[in-house]
């Protein structure tokens, strides 16, 4: 990254810094994660049973084409805001507000078209938020902290997943009671941490050349002038498709394939699904803190981000070819592993071949693409496979087997990080 650029070399951040910054991500996490991956799967078959997956996918794909813009902008405007406030605390606070907020509205929706309007909603609020939390990272964090920084963020998820599935899968089962709960998480981790965050205001001299016209030439990124943060984005994007076909339909598939509650009488799907996911944290959060500790230590990410999306896509490929109960069971502890392997590693990377420091927020707003534009696809995938050619959700499985395989071999030619 660019430090020439006008961007001073950031000193070593404390661990209460960092132990703040992993709560209010993991807290992010369980306000979405649960969401996209339980409540709106629900939401969908409650609203139209028969047609639940295609449904879903509709919903889904206005979603990430809101979450992608939205995401792009909000790094940008951040970048540049001038409040007395800081550049990131006033959407961290205006992103956790909306988001409460845009829960009600999905309580609320009784058809395509609100449900639809909620989604985009949420995805619009909630990316403001996320924006300014991973713009924190750049602004904040020495390279020579980013392993074990990125690791502990990368705990996020896996937590994030198991306490939310725990939460609205399992302790809590009203659907009000469960939107209560993620505006709870919310309250009491990203707005706290907003609230004590010495953000450092800029004045406008500060700022970033450039306007906010998203299809001018300095909005994006040359990847011909920038070959190593094309192929990062590339292969992010990639693994990022497979999982999250993976994510989005596996209840789907615990109904369907496996006939989860016909196994267990009595038990419903998404209580299927928090177990797993309890599984998968278990080696995720594990060998994300090896992998963002060894990646520090060893001064090298390559090698952890290829390993850990080429277990990704052997765990995914099993999911199809083996179709059981106990045989999930164990595929999802691996696939855990391979996702903890990935994300702690990755995040390391992409900020190490980012263009600038001035526009971290925008530069990281174009990597965050890589992670929403996955999911524009992956429903588009699912709807043509499920609803138009028919297919059944083990092939989808083994198309995300395949691109994780491919996402994982795009960071080989990546030179400026080892």
């Amino acid at each position: 990254m660019g430090e020439e650029q006008g961007a001073r070399v950031a000193p070593a951040v404390r661990p209460a810094f960092i132990a703040a910054l992993t709560l209010a991500q993991i807290g992010a996490f369980i306000s979405f994660v649960p969401l996209l991956q339980i409540l709106l799967p629900l939401k969908a078959a409650a609203i139209d049973p028969a047609h639940k997956a295609v449904f879903l996918g509709q919903i889904m794909f206005w979603g990430a084409v809101a979450a992608g813009a939205a995401n792009l902008i909000a790094g940008a405007i951040s970048d540049r805001t001038t409040s007395r406030l800081g550049r990131r605390r006033p959407w961290l606070l205006a992103g956790a507000v909306g988001t409460m907020l845009a829960y009600l509205l999905i309580h609320r929706a009784t058809g395509l078209w609100m449900l639809m309007a909620g989604v985009v909603f949420f995805q619009v609020v909630f990316n403001f938020l996320f924006a300014a939390l991973l713009a924190l990272v750049v602004d904040r964090v020495p390279e020579r902290q980013r392993g074990i920084v990125s690791a502990l963020l990368g705990l996020g998820y896996p937590l994030g997943n198991v306490c939310g599935a725990a939460l609205v899968g399992g302790l809590v089962t009203g659907e009000a009671q469960r939107f209560m709960a993620l505006a709870f998480v919310v309250l009491v981790t990203v707005v706290p941490f907003a609230l004590v965050l010495k953000d450092t205001p800029i004045t406008p001299a500060q700022r970033p050349q450039g306007g906010l016209a998203v299809f001018s030439p300095r909005f994006w990124i040359d990847p011909r002038k920038n070959p190593d943060f094309a192929f990062a984005w590339g292969g992010r994007f990639l693994v990022q498709v497979g999982f999250s076909l993976v994510q989005s339909y596996m209840l789907y598939y615990l109904l369907d394939v496996v006939h989860y509650p016909s196994l267990f009488p009595g038990a419903r799907a998404e209580q299927g699904l928090a177990i797993l996911t309890a599984i998968a944290a278990v080696s995720n959060v594990l060998f994300s803190l090896i992998g963002g500790l060894l990646s520090d230590h060893v001064g090298r990410r390559k090698p952890f981000v290829l390993v850990g999306a080429a277990i990704m896509a052997t765990a995914t490929a099993s999911f199809a070819l083996a179709p059981s109960w106990p045989a999930l069971m164990i595929a999802y502890g691996f696939h855990g592993l391979g996702v903890g392997l990935y994300y702690a590693v990755d995040i390391a990377l992409v900020t190490q071949v980012l263009p600038s420091a001035l526009d971290a927020g925008k530069d990281l707003g174009i990597v965050n693409l890589s992670n929403t534009v996955p999911q524009i696809m992956a429903p588009v995938l699912a709807v043509g496979l499920l609803g138009y050619l028919h297919a059944d959700f083990r092939l989808l499985f083994l198309l995300a087997a395949t691109v994780c395989i491919i996402g994982a071999l795009m960071v080989l030619p990546i030179r400026g990080v080892r």
